[in-house]
């Protein structure tokens, strides 16, 4: 009976995680929110109002809006891809539409997940998570609400038109 109730347990482990308490940060600055995972503690806010780090043990989360050159998500995307092939990320997803994209791929034993979408007025909103491979059975279960929760501000029509809660 001890045995059926730890398997229980840990088995139940990832619902108990996305069940838990999940804080919201909304980035007054660029009009956006996320919904920030439990076990993820506020590190360091910009100065600037343009975003915040979290940490989890070794896993980082980093949330932040910004201008984009010239407003295209495109070439800004572009340039991210570029930066994390130069800094020697295996990209293995790469998805990507006029309103959001969706980068994720490892280097050595770390892990990375990428997800911008397009905010109104020339601006964007990105996280960053990063963890070791050993904490990716915890933190996968958590990417595809992180990824629904990230939107714009209400009243940024346009943006919410081209940019879904999620793919």
């Amino acid at each position: 009976m001890r045995l059926l109730l730890v398997l229980i347990a840990v088995f139940s482990l990832p619902l108990a995680v996305l069940a838990a308490d999940w804080t919201p940060y909304a980035n007054a600055r660029f009009g956006f929110a996320v919904e920030i995972p439990p076990g993820f503690s506020l590190v360091r806010e910009a100065d600037n109002g343009d975003g915040r780090s979290y940490a989890n043990g070794e896993a980082t989360l980093a949330v932040w809006g910004q201008t984009l050159a010239n407003g295209n998500f495109t070439d800004d995307v572009a340039e991210r891809r570029a930066t994390y092939a130069r800094e020697g990320w295996d990209l293995s997803y790469d998805r990507q539409t006029a309103g959001w994209a969706s980068l994720s791929g490892t280097r050595g034993k770390s892990i990375l997940y990428h997800r911008a979408i397009v905010l109104c007025d020339g601006a964007a909103a990105s996280f960053v998570l990063e963890y070791p491979d050993t904490m990716k059975k915890a933190i996968s279960p958590l990417v595809g609400r992180l990824v629904k929760s990230m939107r714009p501000a209400q009243g940024c029509t346009s943006a919410q038109g081209v940019a879904p809660a999620a793919q």
